[in-house]
């Protein structure tokens, strides 16, 4: 978290599926005139509770934690899962939604029913970690991935694919008109750029951005242009 006045606006940074708020260390360097911070979703690393199985619950944590924090003028940031999260937000809440910022992400994010079942049967996907960089990453990156993987219960995994899987807003965005960056690494194979630019089509008010050497994982592959590609977004809201 980076620190801030009371006035200051507020980019609040929503993680995806299996993950948590360690993801975002390479955006939250210091921004005048903004509090940055990321939080962890229930079930998640630090955060206590259940990880919720549907898009929607998680939407109500996030607004939930807005008001109690007492936040206002917020742009979201949510990559995958968050960004789903992020859209179900400003479908709920438009009133203290500044501006958004969609990463990796799409209207709808379907999960092969394998992974699903395999994580019902107590096992790991570890298959999916090379799709979550791009094709040319260095082992030892996939190796951590692997490593950390390790250390998430397939309770949290199982949860966050269903909630993704059930998701699906593509029919309900064409009059949503808040401020929005899209942003999609070259190589995403999770939710290939196809999925950001057709959000772009969609979201009357957007702007998007394709990252050169990255994937899924766009905002740790290439953290320079990621971060370039907010702090524009963020001069404009």
């Amino acid at each position: 978290m980076a620190g801030g006045k009371l006035e200051d606006k507020v980019v609040l940074f929503i993680h995806g599926a299996g993950g948590s708020s360690e993801v975002w260390l390479n955006q939250l360097s210091p921004i005048e005139g903004y509090r940055l911070l990321a939080l962890d979703l229930p079930g998640h690393a630090h955060s206590e509770g259940s990880p919720a199985s549907n898009i929607n619950e998680n939407s109500h944590f996030i607004a939930d934690f807005i008001q109690t924090q007492n936040l206002h003028s917020v742009i979201l940031v949510g990559h995958s899962m968050g960004g789903g999260i992020v859209l179900e937000c400003a479908l709920a809440h438009p009133e203290w939604l500044r501006g958004m910022i969609l990463m990796d992400t799409g209207a709808r994010l379907r999960v092969k029913k394998e992974t699903l079942e395999q994580l019902r049967q107590g096992s790991l996907p570890y298959e999916i970690i090379p799709y979550l960089y791009r094709q040319k990453t260095e082992p030892e990156v996939l190796r951590q991935a692997l490593e950390e993987m390790k250390g998430i219960s397939t309770k949290v995994y199982l949860a966050d694919f269903q909630a993704c899987d059930a998701f699906d807003r593509s029919k309900d965005l064409q009059d949503l008109n808040i401020r929005a960056c899209i942003i999609c690494g070259e190589d995403d194979r999770m939710t290939p750029p196809k999925y950001s630019t057709t959000l772009h089509e969609v979201l009357p008010n957007s702007e998007l951005k394709i990252i050169s050497k990255a994937g899924h994982m766009s905002m740790q592959e290439n953290p320079e242009d990621v971060n370039r590609a907010i702090a524009e977004f963020l001069i404009k809201v």
